[in-house]
């Protein structure tokens, strides 16, 4: 193989698959990183190579032999327990520079790799949003249901509050109703907090929006926001109003889907 590549260093879900689907629909060639237990195993109808999460060595030797100058990182990943990552002899300088931030949150990790593969292999990492421009968030209201007043009176307080526990590489999501924060994403994911939210059964909670946001401290072209069909029924489950991602800085994972659903149950969906 002669000509350029890009690599996908893939985790969970679909967008790795979408993002290897569009490269290709554009003539260019793909090689994947599959990993074990976390990799969507459709991705196997493109070049790839199965490892495990710590062969970091063999990683980047596969993406150099598969002739690939730039990398997506995308999908989502629980950093595994460091004990257990096995790191492989080529790997084992970026496994000490993780094991020393070992307690600081995802965006501070992802630094640390991307800088390693930049600075280290010479690859260049890209964003996802270069290949999945479809399912990129837009900015005004998506769906026939508009937002209302008293929901943009409360985006102030939900900017803040992301941009809190953004900084604080927390988390990327919080529930405001009522112009009160409810509940604050922590380490475990969106659909984490909205489960606990149910689980709690807050009473406080009537209308009011999810609004999920790029970290300040992280670099975006990893890991941005992303929003599917079961954010969208959990909300509607909590008696929420709608949605509010930013414009250019979330993916929609099942965007038409979602959009039709939000239109059947009045929710909204609305760019910043």
């Amino acid at each position: 193989m002669t000509e350029k590549s890009i690599g996908i260093y893939a985790g969970k879900g679909v967008l790795p698959i979408k993002v290897a689907e569009s490269i290709t629909k554009s003539n260019k060639e793909v090689f994947i990183i599959a990993i074990k237990g976390l990799t969507d195993k459709n991705i196997e109808k493109f070049p790839h190579q199965w490892m495990r999460f710590g062969q970091i060595g063999l990683a980047m030797n596969m993406l150099k032999k598969n002739n690939c100058n730039e990398l997506v990182i995308i999908g989502g990943a629980r950093i595994p327990n460091f004990f257990f990552l096995f790191p492989d002899f080529f790997g084992l300088k970026l496994f000490f520079s993780l094991f020393k931030i070992r307690n600081k949150g995802d965006a501070e990790i992802i630094k640390t790799i991307i800088n390693y593969i930049e600075s280290k292999v010479k690859i260049k990492i890209v964003g996802a949003e270069n290949f999945l421009k479809n399912i990129l968030m837009s900015k005004g209201i998506l769906t026939e249901t508009n937002i209302t007043k008293n929901n943009l009176n409360s985006i102030e307080l939900g900017v803040k509050t992301c941009s809190k526990i953004g900084n604080n590489d927390i988390g990327q999501a919080c529930i405001i109703s009522n112009n009160k924060v409810i509940i604050t994403e922590d380490i475990n994911g969106t659909d984490y907090m909205l489960y606990r939210a149910l689980k709690e059964k807050h009473n406080d909670i009537s209308g009011g929006f999810l609004i999920k946001m790029l970290k300040p401290i992280q670099d975006p072209r990893v890991d941005l926001p992303t929003v599917g069909l079961n954010t969208l029924k959990l909300i509607n489950e909590l008696g929420l109003d709608g949605i509010i991602l930013e414009n250019k800085k979330a993916f929609l994972v099942d965007k038409k889907k979602m959009i039709k659903y939000a239109n059947q149950n009045n929710l909204f969906i609305y760019g910043i």
